[in-house]
């Protein structure tokens, strides 16, 4: 066999090869995603660009087991009529997640809502419009900067959805 004839046979084995290992990094596990592009359909309530951040630490780019991080991210709720709440949120990555204030994330028809944005108090309209916070206390071990954790928002109409949220990398100062 010829010299350029082995190569060309060694070449395409290879790519070959690259195709076998790369099907089988395949995730079986079906999560929705937490961002939508753009001519998707979109369910009556969505939660979309979902991270945490981790709180920052000079000089470190790791989650100190036992602190806090903040969960960001858009629900939308796209029914023309009807509103949708926001009842919990869960995820094993931490002890306990703390919404605050928790009365006010209802979310109202045709609109969203974003953690850390100003929300309109709809018990009491004249109150002042307050942003919502996520904080996700007592981080847990297995909580690594650039991975994901599973995390369920719980909602009065849509019941749970699960998605994979990422860990920001390395948070930078507030």
């Amino acid at each position: 066999m010829s010299d350029p004839a082995r190569h060309r046979r060694a070449a395409t084995l290879g790519a070959a090869l690259v195709v076998v290992l790369a099907a089988g990094c395949g995730n079986d596990v079906d999560y929705n995603s937490s961002n939508r592009g753009s001519g998707t359909d979109t369910e009556p309530t969505s939660v979309e660009n979902a991270f945490i951040v981790p709180t920052f630490v000079p000089g470190s780019c790791a989650i100190q087991v036992g602190d806090t991080a903040d969960l960001r991210f858009t629900v939308s709720n796209v029914r023309p009529a009807e509103s949708e709440r926001l009842l919990g949120i869960t995820t094993d990555a931490a002890d306990l997640v703390r919404i605050s204030p928790i009365a006010t994330l209802q979310i109202p028809p045709k609109s969203t809502i974003a953690a850390g944005q100003p929300v309109e108090n709809l018990d009491d309209p004249a109150a002042p419009d307050e942003p919502f916070t996520v904080i996700l206390e007592g981080m847990r071990d297995n909580v690594t900067p650039g991975k994901s954790v599973d995390v369920t928002f719980r909602f009065e109409k849509s019941g749970e959805l699960e998605f994979l949220v990422p860990i920001e990398a390395c948070p930078t100062q507030k």
